[in-house]
């Protein structure tokens, strides 16, 4: 691709140039705020979602089954039977 064909050709009058640049700087600034709004307000969803999550399961933590017992558990790596003690 040629390089000449990267770069838009500006308008050779001098205040249809400046027109057009101010049009282009205008739009560029407005796709920035627009996109500095939208992240800002997925922002706020997130932790307003977050919050909510952990105020329904701090509700939910409070009820709990009495039949069910906590504990600390480790994973024994299994072994081969020659290790076994022989039955009786």
């Amino acid at each position: 691709m040629r390089a000449r064909f990267m770069f838009p050709i500006l308008p050779q009058h001098p205040l249809l140039r400046a027109l057009v640049l101010v049009c282009a700087a205008v739009l560029l600034i407005g796709l920035l705020t627009i996109g500095f709004i939208v992240g800002v307000v997925v922002i706020a969803a997130a932790a307003l979602m977050l919050g909510i999550r952990r105020w329904i399961s701090r509700d939910a933590a409070r009820r709990v089954d009495p039949s069910i017992i906590e504990g600390e558990f480790t994973v024994v790596p299994p072994r081969g039977r020659a290790n076994l003690p022989r039955p009786e």
